[in-house]
Formats: C-alpha cells, structure tokens, sequence
C-alpha cells in the first residue's frame, strides 16, 4: 500500500515486518546509558524523515551521528531515487539508515526494523515503556503549532486542515508519551526542549486525521538469530507458493485460481526480499 499526502509519504508495505504482540513481549528493555538528549538540527533543510531515522538510532545505541554522516546519508537518499530537496518516504528512510548502519557500525551490532501500528496503543505503549523510539510522520498546520507550543503538551487529537506534513518520533518517559522534534533552535519558541508531551493515545491521533496510521520501530539483532529465522521464513513461504500453485493446477474454480495466483505474486515478492535481507549477513 502506499499512501502519500502532500510532499511526506509513509509508503508502508506488504511485505514490511509488521510487529506482533508476542515480539514485543520479547523485546529486551533498552537501557539508557546515558542522560543525554540527543539533538539534530534540520533546520531549514526538507529531510525530516531521515532525522527521525537519525534519532531512533542514537537512542538505540547512545550514538550520536557525525554532520559528515548525516551528509552522506542525504546525498545517498537522492541516489535511491529522491528528488533533491523534497520531502521523502518514512520508509525509505528507515531502510536507508538502517543499511547505513549495518555497512559502517555493525561493530556496534546490527539493526532490523519493524513497522508498529499506532491503531494498537497497547502495542505501543508497551514498546515505549522499554525505551525504544519509534519513527512516524503527521499532518500539521497553525492550529497543532500553537497547541503544543503554548505548554509543550499536544492537547487536541485532530486539526483539520494539514498545511504541511512532518516526520517526528515518539518516545516513552517517567510513563508518558512524548513526541521528540528535529529543532534545536525551537528552544526560542516558549519551549525548552525540542520534546512535546501527548495527552491522547496513539490511535486516536490517528482517528482524528493528525499522525500516521503506522510507525518503525529499530531493534538490535544478533546475526545467527536473524539469518536464521530469515532461512526459516524463506522456507515456509517457498512452501506456500509450492502449495498454492497445487492448488491451483488442482481446482477448476477460476476465481479460487485468480486469489492463488495473486496470492503468489505477493509471496515471490516477499521470498526476494528475504534473499535481499540474506545477502547482507553474507
């Protein structure tokens, strides 16, 4: 599915990992090692989804990137296909820093992401109470600006009608949800920090037409582990196509023909993006 409103798209896919309940029981709590809040400017430059990126990471590893970093990052999203200073995909964005990492910090352990949907405040709620932070995006205009910035709280769940579109993160303190922006320099505006705190759930801002139904959530991965559930996950879908196709051959219902053979369109797309995903433990 791909969803793009005005300049800022989510892109979200079918083929993403979408993370379920029982893996986020899992999850290990992040420890935070250090009290520091890491801060990005992307003041006056159009790659807000690459610094929610940025910051989901420093808060995984207590990193902070280099300006150097950030800049070949940016000059890498134009070569995967972004326009030069547009906006781009949550996603896209996502996938980028978390390549980058891989390639140039796996010394520091390895990252995979997830997308989590924001419908599922139990889910997320969890999620931010072990110290993860997730990337999402939503859509503003004067009226959410004034809100958060008159008490650093975000009091309303809807305003209606966007005039621009913002790729922030949310993260989880003391028991409540915070949003955390990509200014420094908003310290000038009332606020003293460039965290706002959300009154509402996560779904109903999402109800209310404001965030992004879905957000990405990175996690550390040990390599044996991921390859193999990777080779595991190749195998089963491998078989889901092999028995759909019998199926297929077997039934003489034309309809219940055309739903296996769409169902193993999406799942060839899915098996070649677990050999992609293998190709870079090797």
């Amino acid at each position: 599915m791909e969803e793009i409103n005005g300049c800022i798209g989510v892109w979200e896919c079918t083929t993403d990992y979408l993370l379920t309940w029982a893996e986020v029981e899992q999850l290990p709590e992040l420890v935070l090692q250090d009290e520091k809040i890491y801060e990005y400017n992307q003041w006056l430059t159009p790659h807000c989804t690459l610094y929610s990126a940025f910051w989901a990471v420093s808060d995984l590893f207590n990193y902070e990137f280099t300006q150097s970093e950030i800049d070949e990052m940016v000059e890498e999203s134009y070569k995967r296909g972004r326009i030069k200073w547009q906006w781009w995909y949550i996603k896209s964005a996502v996938d980028l820093v978390a390549d980058y990492w891989n390639e140039h910090h796996s010394d520091l352990g390895r990252v995979v992401y997830y997308r989590v949907s924001l419908y599922d405040t139990e889910i997320v709620d969890e999620i931010l109470k072990k110290n993860y932070t997730l990337c999402s995006g939503y859509q503003g205009n004067s009226k959410y600006n004034a809100d958060y910035k008159e008490d650093a709280i975000l009091n309303w769940a809807s305003f209606w009608a966007s005039t621009y579109w913002h790729a922030v993160s949310w993260i989880g303190r003391f028991g409540y949800r915070f949003i955390k922006d990509n200014y420094k320099w908003r310290k000038n505006w009332k606020l003293s920090t460039n965290i706002y705190k959300v009154d509402h759930t996560p779904s109903e801002l999402v109800s209310g037409g404001c965030y992004y139904a879905n957000a990405y959530l990175f996690t550390k991965v040990n390599n044996l582990e991921e390859i193999k559930r990777l080779e595991t996950f190749k195998t089963a879908v491998t078989q889901a196509i092999e028995m759909n196709s019998s199926l297929r051959h077997l039934s003489n219902d034309e309809n219940y023909q055309n739903s296996l053979h769409k169902m193993n369109i999406e799942n060839r797309k899915k098996l070649k993006d677990i050999e992609n995903e293998l190709t870079k433990y090797k």
